[in-house]
């Protein structure tokens, strides 16, 4: 499973990542993340490389790789639950989450995307108030122009459905 973070959060978990990897064989293992800031909070974006499937996760109690890793997994679990994907989770994530490494993130189209996400994700937590659960299914039912302004819950899905053909 690769993780392919920014400086921003490398620096935040005490990491030196790898140089950039080439994409992984299997398009549910590989995983972008990124730093930001909502008013003072700390919050990290985790994005998947291909559907731009993401969740955010508050930056606090996340001091270093393991719980950067077991966060982000813990939270990606809960949301893909709601949204009717939990099967997906523990066939192709959850067995491999033991062989987590990180790099650099080198996809511009992806980091692009993930500052739209961004955006949109400080909007419904400042502006709007809502909980983090339902900002991170508000972000995957957001057209994007990266998937032909499909939305990246479908684009997810639909992974899974080529992967078992």
């Amino acid at each position: 499973m690769i993780f392919r973070v920014t400086q921003k959060l490398a620096v935040k978990i005490k990491v030196v990542p790898a140089l950039a990897l080439p994409p992984q064989d299997s398009p549910f293992l590989d995983w972008t993340a990124n730093l930001f800031m909502v008013s003072r909070w700390q919050c990290i974006i985790l994005t998947n490389s291909t559907s731009l499937y993401s969740v955010v996760i508050p930056g606090k109690g996340v001091p270093n790789e393991k719980a950067f890793v077991a966060q982000s997994m813990k939270v990606l679990r809960d949301t893909m639950s709601l949204d009717g994907l939990v099967s997906i989770f523990d066939a192709k994530i959850a067995p491999v989450l033991d062989l987590a490494s990180l790099c650099k993130a080198s996809d511009r189209g992806v980091l692009a995307s993930m500052n739209q996400l961004v955006y949109q994700a400080k909007c419904d937590l400042i502006e709007m108030g809502h909980p983090l659960p339902l900002v991170n299914q508000r972000l995957n039912r957001i057209p994007m122009s990266k998937l032909k302004y499909h939305y990246s819950v479908e684009e997810f899905a639909a992974l899974a459905s080529r992967s078992r053909a």
